[in-house]
Parts: structure tokens; C-alpha cells; sequence
């Protein structure tokens, strides 16, 4: 029996609160000690300090991090290979030489308006040899150059202007691209109470309503800053597509691809630059001349009071009394080096979505383990044609659309009898996967046509080829007894290669014979 069953007996309220108390103070204490367990990442001690910042919303990071990002993801690209590898990789992956594109204009009954799509796809090739106002690109290349601003500076933004007066257009569809990078739009043009932040307008949804952009580039222009950032001109959302990288939802601005592994790969560049300064050094023989107190006598020395040798291959010099050579020996190439660098290569690659066997160019490993890191590889790189697809592509391909049939470049008659809800659809497609072991790959995709799980069109898409010029390419070649043609050919060369071959057997067994 305790004290407190004692006590019970005596004042049985006292100890009914006495134990209520110390009920309550046990489960306090172990949910004190849970707490604790559970943060202790959250609490500062001198050997890790706790990350402050992070409740802020994603507009004020952007806004405290500035240009300062993309000034420095720049930067890397124009002195790092590193930096234009990983650029390189992405875009490749993502656009490769040229997203393709098939029109699916459909008409009433559901069928393929095969005509109207071959004319529209016709007229795009004619937009495609000068899609921009300065006319600097052809379409391909302009696919990459929005390609690298969004993954570089994290943005870029697009107007199409269609129909123009004041525009003189080079093809025959009044449609063209102005392309705006990110300093166009000036993050410091702030106006709060109208909504304006980061250069933007939105609504109380948050959805942008209105653009602020500069009319020339900001660095062209020898003003105050304070100046530019008002020399700005609004432009309605409905007429901008704004291609942007955003890790958060509701932020204005995007972020360069890089962001997260600037100090990483600052530190590649670095740890490359002070090995080849090293090895430079290194490559320089030097030796050190000790001496002892046995030399009592005077060193030659020359006018600047040093003393000098003549170096030969194969020479050798006299020392004095009491004196020693030793060589200063190189500790390069420094044998730690590459496996430091990989690793470092492999966090760049992780935190970018890239693969290390395409940014290092090291493609040493099993088919599997290629395989695998190709297979993951891909799905980050969708990820980016879909965004790119949403908001560029699709947009891009509409405004197209309806320029070309208000300007009178689609004739009427193939406009009738078609769904004008169909009128602007049109699939996109990405650059096909490589074949790492094409044997493999090839009975994959017939093992699938086989069991009836994948049709022979889609993976001709997933090819990047377009099915309907494929199987014309395979009617021509049946119509013209090409395939059967070949076989033939190939057959009598190689029965005239072995009569050849027999017939030199049989001559040199004559002369053999002979001898």
C-alpha cells in the first residue's frame, strides 16, 4: 500500500486530485519528449542551424533572389561545359531537332480530313522558314532557343502577333513570334495596391491578368534604373504565353533548372580548374639544392644572386662539399580526382533530371543499368514536353490555325462538311527514345504487335515518325516491287560473289598443282 492509498482514506478528494495531477503530468511529459524526438531538425544547436525562411511565399523568394539566378545559371552556361551538357541533354531529350506535329482535324462522320491536314501542315513548313519578328530562326531552332531560356532562366514569354497592319509579314499566313526573355518583364516594377507584382498584374484568383515589358532590352538603354523600371508597357494576358519553370503553386516568376545545384556545380568547375593549375606546376621540374655545415667556401652565383644551372637531357653537374640534390616530387595527376568529380557529377544529374551517363559522356555499365537510368531519365524529360506542349505548342498551333483560315489560305471548299471543334487539334510529338541494343528493343515492340497489346502506328509515333507517310512509304514499295527487287539483287550479287570466289579457288589449286 502507498502513501497515497493512505492518504486516501484519511482525504479521499485531495487524493483523487493528486492523482488527476499527476496522470496529466505524465502524458504532457511523454508528449514532450515525443515533440522533441520528432523536431529536433527544428531546433538550433552549434553543430546545425536551423533554415529560416522558408514560410515565405514563393513570390518573395523570387523577389529577394532577384535576377541574382539567372544571372548566375548564364554565367555557368557561357564558361562551364558542365552547364551547356546539362542544357544540351535536356533539349535533346525534350525538342531534339524539331517537336513533330500532325494535324487531327476530323469531319462530321469522325473521319481524318486528310486533305485540310496535308494543306495545314504545308502552310506551317511556309511559317516555319521565318516564325519570328526579328527573323533570326527557323522554327526548329526557335523550339530550342524557348527550350533553353526555360530550363536556363527558368521563363521565357511569346506573343504572337497575328494579323498585324503595322507588321510586314515574309510568309503568306499573317502570323509570327516575338520572343521576350525574362528582363523584358522587370521584376523591380512593383505597384501593390493595383496587383502588380514582379512585373505582372493578376486577379484576386491569382491568374494573371496583364504583362509589363520593357520596349527595348534594359541593358540597351543608358538610364537610371529607376527610370527603366517605368518604361514599361502593359500587354492583356490573353495575348502572352508565359513559359515559366515553377516549383510552388501561385508563383509569378520561374526559376532556373539549376537552382539547386549552382554551388555544386560551381564546385565541379572549381575542383577542374585548380587540378589543371596543379598539374601546370606540376609539370615543371624543380629541385632543391640543401646544404650541410660541411660547405665553408663561397657559391658561385650569378648578377641577380642566384645560382645558376644549365639543364640537358642526360647532364650532369658537380656539387660541392656538404651539398645535396633533392627533387621536389609531384603528387599529379591527383588519382582521387575523377571518382571525387563523378560523384559530384551525380548529384548535378539528380538534382537537374538529367542523366550522368549523358552529362559526363561516360557510358561504361550493363544494358540494364542503362536501361534503367534511360527509363527514369524519361520520365522527367516528358514531364517538361507536356508543360511545354500546354503552354506553348497547343496555344502556338491554335493562333496558327486561325490565322491561316482567316487570311483565306484554306480554301472554303476544305473547310465544309468538317468539325470546326476539331479544327485547331493536332498531336505532338516527342523525339523518340534511342535504342540502346536495337536487337532487344525491336522484339520488345513486335513481341507487343504480336500479343495484340500495341498497335504498329504507335510505335511508329513513339518513333517520331508520322504513320500516314510511313505506310505510303510501304504502299510505294509494294507497288514497285522495291522490297522483292532488293531481294532479287541481293541474291544474284551473291551468287556472282561465289562463282567469283570458286573460280579463284579453282586457279589457285591449278597453280599450286603446277608448282
Amino acid at each position: 500500500m502507498g502513501v497515497i492509498d493512505i492518504v486516501a482514506k484519511v482525504a479521499p478528494g485531495y487524493a483523487n486530485r493528486y492523482a488527476l495531477n499527476k496522470l496529466a503530468y505524465e502524458v504532457n511529459s511523454k508528449a514532450a519528449k515525443r515533440s522533441q524526438r520528432l523536431y529536433d531538425a527544428a531546433t538550433s544547436t552549434q553543430y546545425r542551424k536551423t533554415i529560416n525562411g522558408a514560410g515565405q511565399s514563393p513570390d518573395n523568394l523570387i523577389a529577394q533572389a532577384g535576377t541574382k539566378l539567372r544571372d548566375m545559371a548564364r554565367h555557368l552556361e557561357e564558361n562551364h561545359d558542365l552547364t551547356n551538357a546539362i542544357f544540351d541533354d535536356l533539349l535533346n531529350n525534350t525538342i531534339g531537332a524539331g517537336v513533330s506535329k500532325t494535324p487531327m482535324v476530323k469531319t462530321n462522320t469522325g473521319e481524318l480530313a486528310k486533305d485540310l491536314n496535308d494543306l495545314l501542315l504545308e502552310l506551317f513548313d511556309e511559317f516555319a522558314q521565318s516564325p519570328d519578328t526579328a527573323n533570326e530562326f527557323g522554327f526548329e531552332s526557335l523550339e530550342r532557343q524557348i527550350g533553353r531560356h526555360y530550363f536556363r532562366d527558368g521563363e521565357i514569354f511569346v506573343r504572337p502577333i497575328v494579323a498585324n497592319s503595322r507588321f510586314t509579314y515574309k510568309t503568306g499566313v499573317p502570323f509570327v513570334l516575338d520572343l521576350l526573355p525574362a528582363e523584358y518583364c522587370p521584376m523591380e516594377y512593383d505597384q501593390l495596391t493595383n496587383g502588380i507584382n514582379l512585373g505582372i498584374k493578376v486577379n484576386q484568383w491569382g491568374a494573371p491578368q496583364t504583362y509589363y515589358f520593357h520596349k527595348n532590352h534594359p541593358s540597351d538603354v543608358y538610364q537610371p534604373a529607376s527610370v527603366i523600371a517605368t518604361q514599361v508597357t502593359g500587354v492583356a494576358a490573353a495575348n502572352v504565353m508565359h513559359i515559366k519553370l515553377s516549383k510552388r503553386i501561385k508563383q509569378r516568376r520561374g526559376v532556373t533548372l539549376i537552382h539547386s545545384v549552382v554551388n555544386a556545380m560551381q564546385d565541379v568547375k572549381d575542383a577542374l580548374e585548380s587540378e589543371r593549375i596543379a598539374a601546370k606546376v606540376a609539370a615543371d621540374f624543380t629541385f632543391a639544392i640543401t646544404k650541410t655545415s660541411e660547405v665553408t667556401g663561397p657559391t658561385t652565383i650569378n648578377g641577380d644572386g642566384n645560382r645558376s644551372f644549365g639543364m640537358s637531357a642526360g647532364m650532369g653537374f658537380e656539387l660541392l662539399p656538404g651539398e645535396d640534390v633533392k627533387t621536389i616530387a609531384s603528387d599529379r595527376p591527383n588519382s582521387g580526382l575523377n571518382d571525387f568529380i563523378k560523384g559530384l557529377m551525380r548529384n548535378v544529374a539528380g538534382g537537374t533530371g538529367t542523366r550522368y551517363s549523358a552529362i559526363s559522356k561516360d557510358y561504361n555499365g550493363t544494358y540494364s543499368a542503362q536501361r534503367q537510368e534511360l527509363v527514369e531519365g524519361t520520365i522527367g524529360y516528358r514531364s517538361h514536353f507536356v508543360h511545354l506542349k500546354r503552354k506553348f505548342y497547343a496555344p502556338m498551333w491554335d493562333q496558327f490555325v486561325f490565322a491561316a483560315v482567316q487570311s483565306g489560305r484554306v480554301p472554303v471548299n476544305l473547310l465544309r462538311g468538317v468539325d470546326r471543334s476539331t479544327l485547331a487539334r493536332c498531336e505532338f510529338r516527342p523525339p523518340s527514345l534511342p535504342w540502346i541494343d536495337p536487337q532487344k528493343e525491336a522484339k520488345a515492340w513486335q513481341t507487343l504487335v504480336e500479343a495484340k497489346l500495341e498497335s504498329r502506328q504507335e510505335i511508329m509515333r513513339s518513333r517520331s515518325r508520322d504513320p500516314s507517310k510511313v505506310l505510303e512509304e510501304m504502299q510505294a514499295e509494294a507497288d514497285n516491287d522495291l522490297f522483292g527487287s532488293m531481294i532479287e539483287a541481293g541474291a544474284d550479287e551473291a551468287q556472282a560473289t561465289l562463282e567469283n570466289d570458286n573460280a579463284n579457288t579453282e586457279q589457285s589449286d591449278n597453280e599450286s598443282n603446277a608448282a
